[in-house]
């Protein structure tokens, strides 16, 4: 069944928790790979270090790569699963439920709780171009 088709026979309260859930799933979603983010990244950087002191040549050119790549993947991630938050967002406002109760639970801030999880992607691959840099110039 078409979502629109699915929303019309709903009760405007079931329809309102069903979703709530996958917005606040999608929300889950975001923390989660953040912290794989930031505890991937952190791993890494620490082996960086380790290997930039233990002069392995070919491990310190390949590590920048490693972590931009790991960067880039959960980035994606990230943003697919924020792209899934607005998308439930605008089915919510679509079917008129913000006469019953705000779908998050703090719509006056807009997007700047979403502003983290969407630099630490391009804030980590930015310090991995700098350690390349720096291995390069090495």
């Amino acid at each position: 069944m078409p979502p629109d088709s699915i929303s019309s026979q709903l009760p405007d309260w079931d329809l309102y928790r069903a979703l709530r859930e996958q917005w606040t799933h999608e929300d889950n979603l975001v923390n989660h790979r953040l912290m794989w983010l930031i505890l991937s990244e952190g791993l890494l950087f620490t082996a960086y270090g380790t290997l930039t002191t233990a002069k392995l040549h070919w491990l310190v050119f390949g590590f920048p790569f490693f972590g931009m790549v790991v960067a880039g993947v959960i980035g994606v991630s990230i943003f697919a699963a924020l792209a899934a938050t607005d998308e439930i967002s605008q089915q919510y406002e679509a079917a008129g439920l913000s006469r019953l109760r705000s779908l998050t639970p703090s719509a006056h801030t807009g997007s700047r709780g979403k502003w983290a999880a969407q630099a630490l992607p391009f804030v980590f691959g930015g310090l991995w171009l700098l350690a390349m840099a720096g291995a390069f110039g090495a």
